[in-house]
């Protein structure tokens, strides 16, 4: 059942970032916690979830599946630091060119969008590339919940499948908050890592993300 909710009231606090009421709510947190608390909100009210700058994008007479649609914007989520472990962890808003050497053939800005989203081959070689330096990504489900995710560098590799699906995924199998790499120095020069045979056959085709994203995402929240 449908809730009516008054965007402007709830989100009237700074740290949600409210953008715009019309033709679609649009928000820009400026801390994970109010970000959760809007995804809950949505999830409550029978609200769709767009994710914008982690890995959305347009074709050519794109329309929103529903109007009950609300648009958050990750880039006001630019936290980036070196932890005790010596690995580094960043939000998804962080650029690119902080975290890469040499981005300019890569299409996408930030390091969310360029893990979810799609684009030439380029950037999808050093989308996959960075990727075998993820530790662990955390993201926010359906229900708000924060989900940490295995990723291919960790030990626990082989519990990584899920977390591959986020590749490509243009923001529909959950939304991004922060994402540990390994880094000895920053930016990371990739130019010279090349994505092994193996490493290519154990990411997820579309069709096995887009089955992995219904087990993921029941609700269809992020089916915008």
């Amino acid at each position: 059942m449908s809730v009516q909710i008054d965007w402007e009231t709830e989100l009237s606090d700074a740290s949600f970032g409210l953008m715009q009421i019309k033709p679609y709510p649009v928000s820009s947190p400026t801390t994970i916690d109010a970000l959760a608390a809007i995804i809950r909100m949505c999830s409550e009210a029978n609200w769709r979830i767009l994710p914008l700058g982690t890995g959305s994008s347009f074709p050519e007479n794109f329309a929103l599946k529903s109007d009950r649609t609300f648009a958050v914007a990750s880039s006001r989520l630019r936290e980036m630091s070196r932890l005790s472990n010596g690995r580094v962890y960043c939000q998804p808003g962080v650029s690119v060119n902080k975290v890469l050497l040499g981005d300019s053939s890569v299409q996408r800005k930030t390091i969310g969008g360029l893990i979810c989203g799609s684009g030439d081959l380029a950037t999808r070689n050093a989308a996959k590339s960075f990727w075998q330096t993820v530790q662990c990504v955390e993201l926010i489900d359906a229900k708000g919940h924060t989900v940490s995710l295995t990723g291919p560098a960790s030990a626990q590799q082989p519990l990584s499948a899920r977390s591959a699906m986020l590749l490509e995924s243009r923001g529909k199998a959950g939304y991004i908050v922060g994402i540990e790499f390994c880094a000895d120095d920053l930016p990371l020069d990739l130019g010279h890592k090349v994505l092994g045979a193996s490493a290519a056959e154990n990411l997820s085709s579309p069709v096995s993300r887009q089955l992995s994203y219904r087990g993921s995402d029941a609700l269809s929240l992020f089916d915008w």
